[in-house]
C-alpha cells in the first residue's frame, strides 16, 4: 500500500500545515504545489518545514514574488504581505523559493505525476475553479502533458476532473481556503485512487497572530475574514 499526500497554497498558515502533519504523520511521499508564503503570519516556519521534509515541490506566484522583489501585483495587500515575508525569511529560505520550478514531473509507485499551477497564477485565481472549466478547456490544459495524474495548485477550491485516462486534481488550499468553508483541504493518492480530504483546525490561532503583524489594519481584516469564513475575495491569488 502506497499513500501520497498532495497539498498546496499554504500561505504562511502554520496551523493548517500542522493539522495536515497530525492527520497524515507517515505518508510514503509528499507533493507540494506551491504558494508556501503570502497572507499568513508564519512564512518562515512553513518554508522551513517544506524545504527540509518535502522532496518534490513547485513555486507559486507568491513564492516567486517574495523571492524576486521586482514582481508586482497592483494589490496593496499582497505587496505588503510580500514585503513583510521578505523581511522575516532567512537567505536560505528565500533562495529555496527562488529555486523552485514552476512545473515538475515525478514518478512514484510506477505512476506519473505532473505538478503545475492552473493559469493564470496571478490575479483572480480563485474565480477559476477546476469544477467549472469546460471540458474543451480542460483538454487544452492537459494537451502534451505525459502523466497519469495532473496536480494543479492555484485555485483554493478543491476539485477532481477526468479527461480521457488522465485525472486532474486540485487539492484546494491548506492555508487559505476559499470554497465557502474555512476547513483546509488536501488530496491523497493511494494505490491508484485519489480523494479530497478536509481538515478541522482552529483558525482563531492564525487570526490572532495576524493581529500582531506590522500590516495595515484593513489588510489584516481582509485576511482574517477569509480565514474565518473560507470566503472569496474579489482580488488576489
Amino acid at each position: 500500500m502506497t499513500r501520497i499526500i498532495i497539498f498546496g497554497d499554504v500561505h504562511g498558515n502554520w496551523e493548517g500545515l500542522l493539522a495536515l502533519q497530525q492527520a497524515e504523520p507517515h505518508p510514503d511521499a509528499v507533493l507540494c504545489l506551491g504558494d508556501l508564503v503570502g497572507y499568513g503570519p508564519d512564512a518562515q516556519q512553513c518554508v522551513e518545514v517544506v524545504r527540509t521534509h518535502v522532496a518534490h515541490s513547485i513555486a507559486g506566484w507568491h513564492d516567486r514574488a517574495v523571492a524576486d522583489s521586482r514582481l508586482r501585483s497592483g494589490d496593496e495587500l499582497l505587496e505588503a504581505t510580500w514585503a513583510h515575508t521578505r523581511s522575516v525569511l532567512a537567505e536560505a529560505e528565500r533562495d529555496y523559493l527562488a529555486g523552485l520550478p514552476r512545473h515538475l514531473d515525478v514518478e512514484l509507485a510506477g505512476v506519473r505525476f505532473h505538478l503545475s499551477r492552473l493559469q493564470p497564477d496571478d490575479l483572480d485565481v480563485e474565480s477559476t475553479s477546476l469544477i467549472t472549466l469546460p471540458q474543451a478547456r480542460l483538454r487544452q490544459l492537459v494537451e502534451g502533458i505525459q502523466a497519469d495524474f495532473i496536480l494543479l495548485g492555484g485555485p483554493h477550491i478543491p476539485a477532481l476532473r477526468q479527461v480521457g485516462k488522465q485525472v486532474i486534481v486540485c487539492p484546494g488550499s491548506l492555508g487559505y481556503p476559499r470554497y465557502g468553508v474555512p476547513d483546509p483541504t488536501f488530496a491523497a493518492w493511494q494505490d491508484g485512487r485519489v480523494s479530497i480530504h478536509h481538515l478541522h483546525y482552529r483558525p482563531e490561532v492564525t487570526i490572532q497572530k495576524l493581529s500582531l503583524l506590522p500590516l495595515d489594519p484593513e489588510h489584516v481584516l481582509r485576511i482574517q475574514g477569509v480565514l474565518r469564513t473560507g470566503g472569496l475575495e474579489p482580488r488576489a491569488g
